[in-house]
């Protein structure tokens, strides 16, 4: 029973003592984190263009029934797009 207790107290001493541990060094950590994430971000590929993908044609017929009908001054039903 007595080992059970000094286990449990050794521990919580341990992580009580990572834990002041860290808060301690917190900048400095911090600090040497965002200096390797600025390194790792210049040394990865940099994108340097995109590609658009053309319309589909039924997006487009479904622009030109729109087209039509706002020309025509009424609304579109739901049943005309599909």
């Amino acid at each position: 029973m007595i080992f059970i207790l000094l286990g449990f107290i050794a521990g919580l001493l341990t992580a009580t003592l990572i834990v002041v541990t860290l808060a301690y060094f917190r900048r400095v950590i911090e600090h040497k984190v965002n200096i390797i994430e600025k390194q790792v971000g210049v040394a990865g590929p940099r994108p340097k263009g995109f590609i658009i993908e053309p319309p589909s044609e039924a997006d487009e017929a479904r622009e030109n029934i729109i087209a039509k009908n706002k020309a025509m001054g009424r609304g579109t039903p739901i049943n005309q797009l599909q």
